[in-house]
């Protein structure tokens, strides 16, 4: 009996000890970076996100670019010079619903006019 109680103890220890040498490592931490709005953003304006149809132009995969995404597109329109540039963002200017978006569109568009008239 007096040694029932140290060899209960010892395997108890024994036993928690194996769990953790032997138990899978937990992932490391990442941290999170979210590149898109969450999803109450995108519930609040689905009838946007479903219109929009111009960044599928560049990208099919762009079908449904939330409004960062569509302005950063619009932003690099802007460096772009061509034919096919001005085009895309004259039909992006009479489409997109948001009004950031849309002044950037307006911009990229002016500039493209504003260089084009200088050459």
């Amino acid at each position: 009996m007096t040694l029932g109680i140290p060899i209960f103890c010892f395997a108890c220890f024994l036993a928690f000890s194996s769990i953790a040498i032997f138990a899978p490592r937990r992932a490391p931490a990442v941290p999170l970076v979210r590149f898109e709005p969450g999803a109450s953003q995108r519930e609040r304006e689905p009838a946007r996100i479903a219109t929009v149809r111009w960044p599928a132009q560049i990208d099919a995969r762009a079908s449904d670019a939330d409004a960062e995404v569509r302005l950063a597109l619009a932003r690099e329109l802007g460096g772009c010079r061509g034919r096919w540039a001005r085009e895309t963002l004259t039909h992006a200017l009479a489409e997109e619903p948001d009004p950031r978006v849309a002044s950037a569109l307006a911009e990229a568009l002016k500039s493209m006019r504003d260089e084009a008239a200088q050459a």
